[in-house]
């Protein structure tokens, strides 16, 4: 028999929890959500974006799934390399 090779699928995915991380965009620095790329926040201080990121990240408000649209501001980011 051969060993089963292990498929990537939503629950062995390596993106399967979200990570925030803050973003400058001009004057404003904004928290977003990856792998969804969205604006969850937008702040003027740099500090502020961060201490965001790093509450949501320890403290997972709906555990490994994101945060749900109407919680988040209405902005995407598009992040393609």
């Amino acid at each position: 028999m051969e060993r089963a090779r292990l498929m990537r699928n939503l629950r062995t995915s390596k993106y399967k929890q979200p990570r925030y991380f803050v973003n400058q965009n001009g004057n404003e620095w904004e928290v977003v959500e990856f792998p969804t790329n969205d604006i969850v926040s937008t702040f003027y201080r740099k500090i502020d974006a961060e201490l965001l990121s790093e509450r949501l990240t320890k403290n997972k408000p709906f555990g490994d799934r994101p945060l749900p649209k109407f919680l988040k501001g209405n902005k995407h980011v598009d992040i393609s390399e």
